[in-house]
């Protein structure tokens, strides 16, 4: 371990440390409690490259939807109008919209900017050590490289989707020395989020699953650039029974947080900040209400047991949609919209006429055809049409993190003013007995005009490459 620590500066030494985290191997996808620690002398090792590929698979659900609050599903949520503060439990600004305001200190931005690095560098670790002592080992499958490669592209449009222009994606081999980098500007990390992406498709060629993991990716870092008939092309193969989810454990630290910590701290707003959508009339969204927080919207998507939603139970085990068909034809959708072709609406009418009851694509239980009817209409004009399209996005693909990165989009690519997209005015937040729910300290105060997050400041001293964001723009 020495040796591969040795020109390792410290910031980064910790990122190989936590890598030696293993899983029991279980299945492609599946997410095992970690029983060991990989011994140094073992590294080198068929069985000490697959512990190392099961770690990576595990500590990816942390910048998903574990790592305490420190994910893109709440801090996006947070940040956007998924999801506001219940009790005043967060007091780094996601919700004020003041997450780089400096009085807040460590902000959840910083720890998540931390969390998304130790996924990604585990991921090309593990990746790098299939490759140099697994290379043909039946017990390890080649497909495992594609899916490695597909989930570090997924943090790096994490990045981009969430954090300011100017990342740097330093990398920690697991045999090497650190290479660092320069910031990427925004474009330049959904390009090389679309590059994994490519690699992923090629290494992963012998499994369906990971491969279309990474054309779902692939879409949705192309749209993020705005190049809408890529994006279209990208997901063509997608078949619509496809999903992919992430799976967590019923303790320790890779559990579902946004189940354990929204019984706590989460609840939803409708129209928050005069922007934010109606969510608690969609059954999409399972916003419901309970007897412990009177007439306070429950985000429960994520308390669902035997398909009955129940609030006030955490549900740490519940898996978390990463990709699926579903997100595949609404891609086909928005590309539809962007060159003026009426299957836009079409193809939305029949996700609502066809994601439901069992249908693979139903994203929670309980969808019927009479609650989510296909009566979409054409609104009449562009603008209406793009907050139709975005408005179904939302609905569909909540608490799985692509708000912020569809609020990113409407500024960066359609061009709305960014005081029209996230939530703004006057912060408003009710008190809900019988809890100890009281009016939150902001309420009354403006909402920040803080649109991405800011990197960790202690990127400075560990990468002497990088000189801060290039700006700070949708």
């Amino acid at each position: 371990m020495t040796t591969l620590l040795r020109s390792i500066s410290a910031p980064y030494a910790a990122l190989v440390l936590l890598a030696m985290a293993a899983c029991s191997p279980n299945s492609l996808v599946d997410v095992q409690a970690p029983g060991t620690v990989v011994d140094p002398t073992v590294i080198t090792t068929v069985s000490g490259a697959i512990q190392l590929h099961d770690a990576a698979v595990a500590k990816f659900t942390q910048p998903l939807a574990g790592a305490n609050d420190n994910n893109v599903i709440v801090v996006g949520g947070l940040f956007t109008d998924e999801l506001t503060e219940a009790n005043g439990s967060f007091v780094d600004g996601p919700d004020q919209r003041r997450i780089n305001d400096p009085t807040f200190g460590t902000h959840a931005g910083t720890q998540l900017y931390t969390v998304l690095h130790q996924a990604r560098i585990q991921a090309q670790m593990a990746r790098q050590a299939l490759e140099l002592y697994a290379p043909n080992a039946p017990s390890a499958p080649a497909a495992w490289r594609g899916q490695l490669f597909a989930l570090e592209g997924y943090t790096v449009l994490w990045f981009a989707e969430n954090f300011c222009s100017g990342i740097p994606l330093t990398s920690v081999p697991l045999v090497g020395a650190t290479v660092p980098t320069k910031g990427f500007t925004t474009q330049e990390l959904y390009t090389r989020a679309i590059a994994l992406f490519d690699s992923a498709i090629v290494a992963g060629a012998d499994s369906a699953q990971f491969v279309n993991l990474a054309r779902v990716g692939k879409g949705r870092a192309l749209l993020g650039l705005g190049q809408f008939a890529d994006a279209d092309a990208a997901v063509q193969a997608v078949p619509s029974d496809f999903v992919y989810s992430v799976q967590f454990t019923q303790s320790g630290q890779y559990t579902n947080q946004v189940s354990s910590y929204g019984f706590f701290y989460l609840r939803v707003q409708d129209n928050e900040g005069t922007n934010g959508l109606v969510w608690s009339t969609d059954p999409r969204t399972v916003i419901v209400t309970s007897p412990t927080t009177g007439a306070m919207l429950r985000p429960a998507k994520y308390f669902v047991s035997s398909g009955v939603p129940q609030p006030d139970i955490p549900q740490p085990g519940s898996p978390v949609r990463l990709a699926d068909g579903l997100e595949a034809s609404l891609i086909h959708a928005e590309a539809a919209l962007a060159v003026g072709d009426p299957s836009w609406l079409t193809t939305l009418n029949m996700l609502r006429r066809t994601c439901v009851g069992t249908a693979a694509c139903a994203p929670v239980p309980g969808l019927t055809a009479a609650n989510l009817p296909d009566t979409l209409t054409d609104p009449g004009n562009d603008a209406a049409r793009v907050n139709l399209l975005f408005a179904e996005r939302a609905k569909w693909l909540y608490l799985t993190g692509h708000r912020q990165g569809d609020l990113r989009r409407l500024a960066h690519v359609y061009h709305r003013d960014q005081e029209t997209v996230w939530p703004t005015g006057v912060i408003v937040s009710p008190a809900f007995p019988p809890g100890s729910y009281a009016p939150l300290a902001e309420n009354g105060t403006h909402y920040g005009a803080d649109v991405v997050f800011g990197p960790d400041p202690n990127e400075r001293s560990a990468n002497s490459l990088y000189s801060g964001c290039y700006d700070y723009n949708p």
